[in-house]
């Protein structure tokens, strides 16, 4: 099975949004754009199991909370998926519902189709799937309904229905952020043991039965504990002064649990014993490590039960190291039918083609649209060999300020600490919290390609370079940058010698002069050696010597951490304000795209 197109609408952030699903897809894009709202519209219209309220939408899943229009009439959420890759099985028991996917277009074949049209080499067979949510006031509560798209039925009553059974078919799992640590392991609606148990066990209500008889039937009983029964008993004595009780010795129990699956779904305890200890302990103190390796084994357990899965899950880097984010992509992609991922994390990013990444991009009225990244400007084995470095962090922000060079990139990034240490709060926004990337591009055809690919993905570009010889280059990094500041000397340490206050550069020298990397020992030394009584333009000159001799040695860097605002050059504090007027700590808003409860499972009612 395979998920190929998603459509949102009037649905908690999103107005209006499509999203193609290229077989295994990573989802990348700034917070708040909707990834989670996707994963959640997913989950509607393909989990069976959303069954902790009454009804699985209220106000706060309807677009800007409105579930009423200006005249009073229900606002409808719509949600429609496509599937593909139909199992024989699901081919088979819904076949009066079969549409037909074009996957060169990625489109529906419509009812004009010709049977020669419906056997090319690129359409294949599909199931439609649609979610409606709406108000409705003369009962005062909110419906939903899920119900197969074709063949379109004659009024509202006579739809086709998809079932708990049909969903479950489809192989369709999500696994929150939130479960990817604790909840993973409880017994909660949707943690991967609860799953397990629902693809393994087909006499669930037997179980809970008897684990609720065992419970009620506990020996010794919790209240026979001599202290807590004295005081029952006392409890017993005078409620029966004004009530009439049960002629039961033992009128007032205690029970570890209210008796009901719900109350131990959330009071069942997984324990452990690590190898250091025999002895058992909850889950959650056996230590991250042992927890992940947890986590990953569930997964391969559903893999091993289930025969196609489609397997949705946000953010795997919550609470897992490295290697073993790479390890569950890996899994993912090679067990699994297809597996949808959100991601912040270059160690899941670089686990995908190019291909295979879609961008999620938010544009005004609440619209909403999802699209492959394209290698523009940069090959192929550039983009492989940067990704985590330099790429990864970028495309996955807000922004990029490309630079030549890494002392470059050194006192940008120092010169935006001086101005956040120095600014009145709130009037300055250093890179990142604006969510912007200093890439090194090494040299202007390095900034025309890196601006190229960067401006490609829709993100923010920003160039700072050395003055060109080539007044066409130039004009040619202007153009392709949101904005572009050209020195006028042929690198930043003259331009840090030429501009920053004298004072801070005899500081700064005699500093330098005493660290065990200056260059004492370099040809010529004596050109290295700081005269306090040299006058200004030989200290400037020695400066430019130093600075060029240890480029990419953190001595620029050092020089601009000891600059107070007026000392910076000019060129760096104007870049890095229009930067800061661009992108005004869009990251304070946290990680969260929506507005999801602590505990989001809802009810498909049945839907």
């Amino acid at each position: 099975m395979r998920i190929r197109r998603l459509r949102l609408s009037n649905f908690r952030s999103v107005a209006d949004g499509e999203v193609i699903f290229p077989g295994h897809t990573v989802i990348i894009g700034g917070n708040s754009v909707g990834k989670s709202t996707m994963c959640e519209a997913l989950d509607l219209l393909l989990g069976p199991d959303r069954l902790s309220r009454a009804s699985p939408i209220d106000e706060h899943d309807f677009f800007e909370r409105r579930y009423l229009d200006d005249d009073g009439d229900p606002i409808v959420i719509e949600l429609e998926v496509v599937l593909t890759d139909l199992t024989a099985d699901v081919l088979t028991k819904f076949r009066t519902h079969r549409e037909y996917w074009n996957t060169t277009t990625n489109t529906l074949l419509d009812e004009t189709a010709t049977p020669e049209d419906v056997e090319a080499d690129d359409v294949v067979p599909a199931l439609r799937i649609r979610f409606e949510g709406a108000y409705d006031i003369e009962e005062d509560e909110f419906r939903a309904e899920t119900y197969f798209a074709s063949p379109p039925p004659d009024d509202e009553s006579r739809r086709a229905r998809v079932t708990r059974p049909a969903k479950r078919q489809f192989g369709f799992i999500y696994l929150r952020a939130l479960r990817t640590g604790s909840r993973a392991l409880s017994l909660e609606r949707g943690s991967l043991l609860d799953i397990i148990l629902k693809l393994k066990d087909d006499d669930r209500s037997a179980m809970w039965e008897q684990t609720l008889g065992a419970m009620e039937d506990l020996d010794p009983a919790i209240d026979a504990i001599p202290q807590l029964r004295a005081i029952l008993d006392e409890v017993d004595r005078r409620v029966r002064r004004f009530v009439g009780l049960s002629d039961d010795d033992r009128t007032f129990r205690l029970y570890p649990s209210a008796l009901t699956r719900e109350s131990l779904r959330r009071s069942i305890t997984l324990f452990g014993s690590s190898e250091r200890s025999n002895i058992p302990v909850p889950y959650w103190r056996l230590g991250s490590g042992v927890i992940n390796s947890m986590v990953f084994s569930l997964l391969t357990f559903i893999a091993d039960l289930k025969s196609n899965v489609i397997f949705a899950m946000e953010e795997p880097k919550i609470a897992i190291p490295p290697h073993t984010q790479r390890r569950i992509v890996q899994f993912l992609q090679r067990e699994m039918d297809q597996s949808i991922l959100t991601t912040h994390s270059p160690f899941v990013l670089e686990q995908y083609d190019p291909e295979n990444v879609i961008l999620l991009e938010r544009g005004t009225g609440g619209k909403v649209a999802g699209r492959r990244i394209e290698v523009t400007g940069i090959k192929a084995k550039a983009y492989r060999g940067n990704l985590r470095r330099v790429l990864s962090e970028a495309m996955l922000g807000n922004g990029v300020l490309c630079v030549e060079g890494v002392s470059d990139g050194e006192a940008i990034y120092s010169a935006s600490a001086v101005l956040e240490e120095h600014s009145a709060e709130g009037t300055y926004t250093p890179l990142d919290l604006s969510g912007v990337t200093v890439v090194q591009c090494e040299g202007d055809g390095g900034l025309l390609r890196y601006g190229e690919f960067f401006s490609g993905l829709g993100l923010k570009t920003y160039a700072f370079y050395d003055r060109q010889k080539n007044e066409a280059i130039s004009e040619e990094i202007v153009e392709v940058f949101d904005a572009a500041w050209e020195l006028e000397q042929t690198g930043i340490e003259y331009l840090l010698a030429d501009e920053i206050t004298v004072d801070v550069i005899r500081t700064f020298l005699i500093e330098a002069s005493e660290w065990d990397d200056y260059p004492h020992n370099a040809k010529n030394a004596n050109l290295f050696e700081y005269d306090p009584d040299a006058d200004d333009e030989a200290v400037k000159a020695l400066c430019k010597r130093v600075l060029k001799t240890r480029k990419g040695a953190g001595y620029a860097q050092r020089l601009v951490e000891i600059c107070s605002e007026a000392d910076l050059p000019a060129i760096i504090v104007e870049a890095l304000e229009r930067i800061s007027e661009d992108l005004p700590n869009e990251l304070s808003a946290g990680d969260g795209d929506d507005h999801d409860d602590d505990d989001p499972e809802t009810s498909d009612d049945e839907t």
